[in-house]
């Protein structure tokens, strides 16, 4: 399996796990970065709620039962393991456009050292 990590670019900041929405980059090892957001389908609906729609849409959009770091690991997973992030996320650049204090992929924070 290729190598990746999971950053939270704002941060991981969860008020309910259930009722949540939370922003990612996949970083790959030869440099990719790519982007989505995670939806919990309770959030979704208060969403169509508060905005009285009766659709909701959303780019690089993957819906997840819960915002638990195990769930999000767990799915990101298995979509770099079937090799689906090309049609879930959005490649955004690379590590050196996306991170511009010269990271490499050894120096950037993978979310398993907020667990």
């Amino acid at each position: 399996m290729r190598d990746f990590k999971i950053v939270f670019p704002i941060g991981y900041q969860v008020s309910d796990v259930f009722d949540d929405n939370l922003d990612i980059n996949i970083v790959f090892e030869n440099g990719d970065v790519f982007f989505g957001t995670l939806f919990t389908l309770s959030n979704v609906e208060k969403i169509m709620s508060n905005e009285n729609e009766d659709h909701f849409w959303s780019t690089d959009m993957l819906i997840v039962r819960n915002l638990e770091l195990s769930t999000i690991k767990k799915a990101i997973n298995k979509i770099v393991y079937e090799n689906y992030e090309k049609e879930i996320f959005s490649k955004i650049g690379t590590i050196q456009t996306i991170f511009p204090q010269n990271h490499s992929f050894h120096t950037i924070i993978d979310m398993q050292r907020i667990i």
